[in-house]
């Protein structure tokens, strides 16, 4: 598996960027609502850049790196969006199983237009999300989610048979700090 780690600095940079295209075009939107739980980081970014109010709900689909699950909400939105522009914002569209799970359930709330953004996309993703900024088939780290990489890295490595210091130097190398591999390795 091909990782791609992106750095705060990359994430906010991505984001200002489709921001700037968004605001280009001129949409009006009455509010984001975003995707729980890989969503809500790059959201608030969004929400000011954009100057848009968040509402969340949650979809759980991935149980480890690179292994996924069906799809479920956990948690349901607790807002009205009756009528409403809604951007729906998650933080990657992988193989869209999650997307069309949040449009399906989005669409029983009655919202008068569903526009779609994702700063990270894989080629085969279906659907495509209507704004996204970066396309990358590698397994991508978000610089939000360290201790959930680590331990799940450290597990597979360990089935590989690696020792803990091929382990720390492969995570290492992906971009984590010494300290938080340190702190967060098993």
């Amino acid at each position: 598996m091909n990782f791609f780690f992106i750095s705060w600095q990359q994430l906010h940079q991505d984001c200002f960027k489709l921001s700037q295209r968004i605001l280009k075009k001129n949409l009006h939107f009455d509010r984001i609502v975003c995707i729980s739980r890989g969503g809500l980081v790059v959201t608030r970014i969004f929400s000011d850049f954009l100057d848009l109010p968040i509402s969340n709900f949650t979809i759980v689909s991935y149980t480890s790196v690179g292994i996924t699950g069906i799809p479920k909400i956990t948690d349901e939105l607790s807002i009205n969006i009756k009528n409403e522009r809604i951007l729906l914002i998650d933080e990657i569209v992988d193989h869209g199983t999650t997307l069309k799970k949040a449009i399906t359930y989005l669409k029983k709330h009655s919202p008068k237009q569903i526009t779609i953004l994702a700063p990270y996309i894989k080629s085969w993703s279906q659907p495509k999300p209507s704004f996204w900024q970066v396309k990358s088939d590698k397994w991508v780290i978000f610089p939000y989610e360290v201790k959930e990489t680590v331990d799940d890295l450290t597990k597979i490595f360990k089935k590989q048979g690696k020792t803990k210091t091929e382990i720390n130097k492969i995570i290492l190398n992906l971009g984590f700090d010494k300290k938080q591999i340190s702190a967060f390795s098993v």
